[in-house]
């Protein structure tokens, strides 16, 4: 496992689509940051839309790269040869604990980059160790639920669609499922997240989007482990 992980943690692709989904949330970002400072007058609450907006991104930016990261290697055949070398556990389990590493990572730098810009251009609401946590938990998340959504479509085109629907269905389902749709696992992940950003203790939706994951991710495992690789 541990040869596995050290392994897995030098691929460059790791790192490459972890730059590339950090340069496009930012960029994004900084977009909706500049328009807010065209405003010749701030609305109130403005630093909690952004802040929205920004972990949103964020989710569905490392839930893609998350997918990425098993489905590319799956259709090139660099997993399939990964396999044979490290078996089919060990090799599952560290791709999964590289992929959140190097998100943790992500949101992180994202985060600091966003408290640091938002101070620059608002004044009264810069950095905090809090939105650090907030988009660093968030990418997090969303990149080990894109590997399980990955894993278990497969299709590196799919994915691309499937993954971000995946975390939208809470909104286009709104109406028919009413209070139920609070207990998803993209609700809950933002719930925590912009808990976590103003300081707002949130033991139960992280409790809740960690169970999701955890459901999710070990689904992924078990069916990685009988189905066949070809």
């Amino acid at each position: 496992m541990v040869s596995a992980f050290l392994s897995d943690i030098r691929r460059p692709w790791l790192w490459l689509g972890s730059a590339i989904c950090a340069l496009l949330v930012l960029g994004l970002v900084g977009v909706l940051l500049g328009m807010a400072s065209l405003e010749l007058q701030e609305p109130p609450g403005i630093d909690r839309v952004l802040r929205q907006a920004g972990l949103s991104l964020m989710l569905t930016a490392a839930a893609v790269t998350g997918s990425f990261s098993f489905t590319s290697d799956y259709r090139t055949g660099c997993f399939t040869r990964r396999v044979l070398l490290f078996q089919r556990g060990p090799a599952f389990a560290a791709r999964a604990a590289s992929t959140f590493l190097s998100a943790l990572l992500v949101g992180a730098t994202v985060g600091a980059m966003f408290g640091a810009s938002a101070g620059i251009l608002a004044g009264a609401w810069g950095f905090s160790v809090q939105s650090v946590l907030a988009f660093a938990g968030t990418a997090a998340m969303g990149a080990l639920w894109g590997l399980a959504i990955g894993s278990l479509i497969r299709s590196h085109l799919v994915s691309l669609f499937v993954v971000p629907l995946s975390l939208v269905l809470p909104e286009l389902l709104a109406d028919s499922s009413g209070r139920a749709g609070q207990y998803l696992f993209p609700v809950l992940a933002a719930e925590w997240a912009e808990q976590v950003a103003i300081h707002i203790p949130a033991s139960g939706s992280f409790t809740g989007a960690g169970m999701w994951l955890v459901v999710v991710t070990a689904v992924a495992f078990g069916m990685f482990l009988k189905r066949d690789l070809a």
